[in-house]
């Protein structure tokens, strides 16, 4: 089998076929595909399970405490929160943003822990994070006093601890945390690896819930709290994310060929660039949606809907300017292709 020419390994096969089926690749007069058979295609209908609703509260939290920074249903900046680096400006915003994202990490990978490893700090080639700590560590006056060096030589202890605190929130900067934040939330709503695939790239759990809508389509069991279904075809629910490609090109600017490329990624394969949000709340004109490191912030954007219906509107994903009906749509312009509903 050859998707775009390239050939796809037997072993995968069946899992594409299986997500062709979920993306409704089955085409019919009118050109366009139908929505999967798996999805929910109803948004008020079947309400939110509990612990969906766990993880838009913790979304909300997380909001609140970076200072409310918010988006309005055009991309525009309408309310500035805190950034990603910012020390304490008062007990609001206790512990420190960095702090938080620093804590985002903590629910990375299948044990949670990891964190961000490099430092750019604008050279060629970035640093190790844990390295710069252990060559701290080294100059610090207790260990060279404990060679032998002199009682006035070395970083202090305060010395010491500010010059961490200083890698540690350069490394929040200079790593992008949107998917650690979404990792964090998952664990908060009370998910286990078999459920949610933490991870610090938002490709590795999108991934495994495109999967998990593959196994459901062709009647396997999955533990997977999550499917993938079309974001511009299936009505939200509060706690299901909405995301996209980081990308113009074609090959990822919709759900069938977004799907395309989960169905034959590997978790923790080559790089497919996306972002996601967690849907909020839900009204008849639109969703408020929830993301991390999104202009440096937590922060909270508005989609609207396709008047009449429950689905985001296709202005979004880009239009001409001057053209009729075409609303620039500024910071929060992207291919919404991809819509995890919560199973």
């Amino acid at each position: 089998m050859k998707i775009d020419g390239v050939s796809i390994p037997r072993a995968l096969q069946r899992s594409v076929v299986a997500a062709a089926m979920l993306a409704g690749a089955i085409v019919h007069g009118t050109g366009h595909a139908q929505p999967g058979p798996v999805c929910l295609q109803t948004g008020t209908g079947t309400p939110s399970p509990p612990r969906a609703l766990a993880l838009a509260g913790a979304a909300r939290q997380e909001h609140r405490a970076f200072g409310g920074q918010t988006l309005d249903a055009e991309g525009r900046l309408t309310a500035s929160g805190a950034s990603e680096a910012e020390a304490l400006r008062g007990p609001s915003l206790r512990p420190a943003p960095w702090q938080r994202v620093i804590g985002y990490w903590q629910a990375v990978g299948t044990h949670g822990g990891r964190l961000p490893s490099q430092v750019a700090y604008g050279g060629w080639r970035p640093a190790d994070r844990s390295l710069l700590q252990q060559a701290l560590n080294q100059a610090s006056a207790e260990h060279l006093q404990g060679l032998g060096v002199g009682p006035d030589q070395g970083l202090t202890s305060q010395e010491l601890r500010a010059l961490r605190i200083a890698v540690d929130r350069v490394a929040v900067i200079d790593t992008p945390w949107s998917a650690a934040f979404v990792s964090w939330l998952a664990r908060e709503a009370g998910l286990g690896p078999d459920e949610f695939a933490f991870s610090e790239a938002h490709a590795d759990y999108a991934g495994a819930a495109w999967q998990a809508g593959a196994a459901e389509a062709s009647g396997q069991a999955t533990a997977y709290a999550m499917r993938a279904c079309d974001a511009m075809r299936t009505p939200p629910r509060v706690g299901d994310l909405v995301c996209h490609a980081r990308s113009d090109d074609a090959r990822v600017a919709d759900f069938a060929s977004i799907g395309r490329l989960l169905a034959s990624r590997a978790t923790g394969g080559a790089a497919l660039p996306m972002h996601c949000d967690v849907v909020v709340s839900v009204d008849d004109g639109g969703l408020d949606a929830v993301g991390g490191n999104v202009l440096q912030s937590v922060t909270l954007r508005r989609l609207d809907f396709v008047p009449g219906t429950r689905r985001i509107d296709p202005s979004y994903v880009g239009c001409e300017a001057g053209t009729a009906g075409c609303v620039d749509r500024h910071m929060s312009r992207a291919p919404w292709s991809l819509l995890l509903q919560w199973r």
